[in-house]
């Protein structure tokens, strides 16, 4: 049995072995292939789950299931790996499941962005929306904040206090960890401005503007459904599938007609969200 665990996010080497120690303990349930390579040049790993016995996966409907478009929406991966855990291990035992394989197949995609997920399980995190390639420019920047970046080494992303007399926050007087907001008729006192952990380059001493990532990229807008330009809906990217990890989607899904249902995890919002559910 793979030895998983539930309360920790794998980086892609450890997630990686995970996998196909999954599909070399399970060989008539799970095959394991990279459907492509990421920016980077890292595998997209996929699972085929079905019972190989009672016929070919192509030849069944299928299901497919992916996470982790975006780099820091690691617990999508691990939706993932409950849901294959829990396939696997109770085939033959839940009459549910034992069908479901027997009669189905699944198609499961746990990291569609390794590149992303590996920055955002760093020592020294950074959080970027998606893909680490540089988008819609590449130079980087000159002025102003640099923010989301572990920049004091303790491998979190927090926020950053910064003295300012006209700043809206001041420390709790109940635990100076917290910050409330300053009265508007207020003076006297210690007050702050609270800004993303980051860089802050060439600062004048006043005036801190908030750059923008150079990671633009998002994921999630890159496919042609519904694919707007960059000036309707920032991090598209530059046209539908210009991303090798869309790209790998794309293709896999294209190339399996039997694929009739499919979810996508994610980690914003916690609600479920259904097909044209926009209009």
């Amino acid at each position: 049995m793979p030895e998983i665990h539930f309360d920790r996010f794998y980086r892609y080497d450890d997630l990686t072995r995970l996998l196909h120690t999954f599909a070399q303990e399970y060989p008539n349930l799970a095959k394991i292939q990279s459907i492509g390579k990421s920016h980077e040049g890292r595998d997209v790993w996929l699972l085929t789950l079905t019972n190989f016995q009672t016929g070919p996966d192509t030849e069944k409907p299928a299901l497919w299931v992916d996470g982790n478009i975006h780099a820091s929406e690691v617990t999508a991966s691990t939706a993932n790996l409950y849901f294959l855990n829990s396939l696997l291990t109770r085939y033959g035992q839940d009459q549910a499941v034992t069908e479901a394989l027997d009669t189905r197949a699944i198609y499961l995609c746990p990291r569609v962005n390794p590149d992303g997920a590996e920055w955002a399980l760093a020592d020294r995190p950074k959080f970027i929306r998606s893909s680490t390639r540089p988008y819609p420019y590449d130079e980087e920047p000159v002025d102003g904040l640099v923010g989301n970046e572990d920049m004091d080494g303790d491998g979190r992303i927090l926020q950053m206090r910064i003295p300012d007399p006209n700043g809206a926050w001041k420390a709790c007087p109940e635990d100076a960890r917290l910050m409330v907001r300053r009265d508007p008729v207020e003076s006297g006192g210690q007050y702050y401005r609270i800004l993303p952990e980051g860089l802050i380059k060439n600062y004048d001493g006043v005036t801190i503007s908030i750059s923008r990532s150079k990671q633009g990229l998002d994921l999630n807008r890159n496919f042609p459904v519904n694919w707007r330009q960059e000036v309707d809906q920032h991090g598209a990217g530059p046209y539908p599938l210009s991303e090798p990890e869309t790209q790998n989607l794309a293709d896999f899904i294209v190339n399996h007609p039997n694929i009739g249902n499919a979810i996508t995890f994610h980690t914003m919002s916690g609600v479920l969200l259904r097909p044209y559910d926009d209009r």
